[in-house]
């Protein structure tokens, strides 16, 4: 058989507008899977979060795998075991989150399963509504910490350019650390070793999987490292423009009309 590899971002990409997955993406999804080949859920979101979700949309079949946190974390579904983490380390949330404070943007870390905030904000409800968790309310996240975290997640909901000046400055002093937007209110900051190209890369060598038989689709700018390293990359048509031309294929459809799936199903089946 001639294995295939689909890395799919969640947002904007294999879930639709109302982050809802018709039966016919469903479908696909389940095809592709029992006909042998790997699904994986890429997603900037936390395996909490991505796990949540995908449960409870029905999508999670067997021999799954999920590159969560923008790559840092890459999980196998069929074991529950976590194969790769590249986290950011607590000393860097020690001088990243006063850093925010100071330019009064709003900073976020994770546990396994909880979202660790400064405070209540519209920040925090807006970022909620997609990835709900439980909360840690504290001004000493490292305090909460048992081992490093996957990612911080820096969130302007007012001013992108704040929130770009304030990316450049951490990577300017922080060299070992990337920082990308998953959306324009969204500031990722994640480890160097880290990215979804990185986890696309790793996971096809540890599937033994040549990468020329890798799919990747997204839809925003930190999509854009797995959508090069792939075989062949997907540019969703309802995404950020400054993608496509890192993408070998824009999709016809939206992400409201299955358009990824209107692509892979001619390609994995």
């Amino acid at each position: 058989m001639n294995r295939k590899i689909l890395f799919t971002d969640m947002d904007g990409t294999l879930l639709n507008n109302k982050s809802q997955v018709s039966e016919y993406t469903r479908d696909v999804i389940r095809k592709i899977t029992k006909a042998g080949h790997v699904v994986v859920l890429s997603s900037g979101r936390s395996i909490h979060s991505i796990l949540d979700t995908a449960k409870k949309l029905d999508i999670l079949f067997p021999g799954m795998y999920i590159s969560a946190a923008n790559g840092a974390m890459i999980y196998e579904c069929d074991t529950q075991k976590t194969l790769l983490y590249e986290p950011v380390s607590i000393e860097d949330v020690k001088n990243i989150w006063p850093m925010a404070k100071k330019e009064n943007i709003h900073i976020q870390t994770y546990t396994d399963d909880k979202l660790i905030v400064p405070s209540k904000s519209k920040e925090v409800d807006y970022y909620m509504i997609r990835c709900p968790h439980p909360l840690i309310i504290t001004d000493t996240p490292w305090d909460h910490l048992e081992k490093p975290p996957v990612k911080m997640l820096a969130i302007d909901l007012d001013d992108h350019d704040r929130l770009d000046r304030f990316g450049k400055k951490v990577h300017e002093m922080y060299p070992h650390l990337n920082t990308l937007f998953s959306n324009e209110w969204y500031l990722e900051v994640i480890s160097a070793k880290a990215g979804k190209g990185s986890s696309l890369e790793w996971l096809c060598n540890y599937l033994n999987i040549p990468i020329s038989q890798s799919y990747a689709a997204g839809d925003a700018y930190n999509d854009v490292s797995m959508i090069q390293a792939a075989g062949t990359g997907i540019a969703m048509s309802n995404g950020d423009p400054a993608i496509f031309e890192f993408a070998d294929i824009l999709s016809e459809f939206d992400n409201d009309n299955d358009g990824l799936s209107q692509y892979i199903v001619k390609e994995f089946i």
